[in-house]
């Protein structure tokens, strides 16, 4: 079994740096669940149209999130994978949110951090294994304050994979984390104040026939810190 039990985006405001947080997976077909705006959190910092979805399980995965100085704290209780008697299972979860800043601050980057737990014993082959992976998008919908056509920063995914004769044990830990760069994607003098996140989760678990493991538990963990703030002129200027 595969468990997520802790999912974290996170977002705090500084200089030059922003980091949202970002997991995909596959393309989510259940219904979404929308949840309620989150913020002010940070120095005009707001999470608006805050949603989860599936392409493989029902909904709620990660539940509604909380808010903290500067991010959004998601709490999963029903992130699992289970699979038995040679089958295969993958659980994939996508929260979509928007990180809207005020004019004259800046988002810069957006960055992922994950961390969780996963227990494989037993006698059996590395083809019992368990796996989490993350791939985080972002698009810039706002720049300096106006709005502008969907603008794609580059993604980035990131995963981390066990089996039961290489990583044997019981709740053991994990952790991946991943970044993009928002500023990267836009000229000179140009800061993006809105950005719309996708992040998606893809938990896999695979059992092989004949070999008698205690299935495992993996969770996703916090995605780092978002900083929106001003943008470099200011800053130097100030310096």
């Amino acid at each position: 079994m595969i468990r997520t039990t802790r999912s974290l985006f996170s977002a705090s405001a500084a200089a030059l740096v922003l980091a949202a947080v970002a997991c995909l997976s596959s393309v989510a077909s259940a219904a979404p669940i929308s949840y309620a705006d989150v913020g002010p959190v940070g120095p005009g910092v707001m999470f608006t149209a805050i949603s989860e979805s599936s392409g493989t399980d029902a909904v709620p995965l990660y539940g509604p999130p909380t808010g903290f100085p500067v991010g959004l704290d998601f709490d999963p209780q029903a992130f699992t994978a289970h699979a038995v008697g040679g089958g295969a299972d993958l659980t994939d979860g996508q929260v979509n949110f928007t990180v809207d800043v005020p004019n004259g601050t800046a988002i810069t980057s957006v960055s992922l951090f994950e961390a969780g737990d996963y227990t494989l014993t037993g006698s059996g082959t590395p083809a019992t294994q368990v796996s989490a992976g993350a791939i985080l998008r972002a698009f810039i919908t706002e720049v300096n304050g106006a709005a502008v056509a969907p603008i794609n920063v580059s993604p980035s995914n990131v995963s981390a994979g066990f089996n039961l004769v290489a990583n044997p044990g019981v709740v053991q830990p994990w952790s991946l984390g991943t970044s993009i760069n928002v500023a990267g994607a836009l000229g000179p003098q140009q800061f993006a104040t809105k950005v719309d996140v996708v992040i998606n989760n893809q938990l896999g678990r695979r059992h092989r026939r004949g070999h008698h493991p205690r299935t495992g538990r993996l969770r996703p963990g916090r995605p780092g810190p978002v900083r929106p703030g001003p943008p470099a002129e200011a800053v130097n200027a100030a310096g």
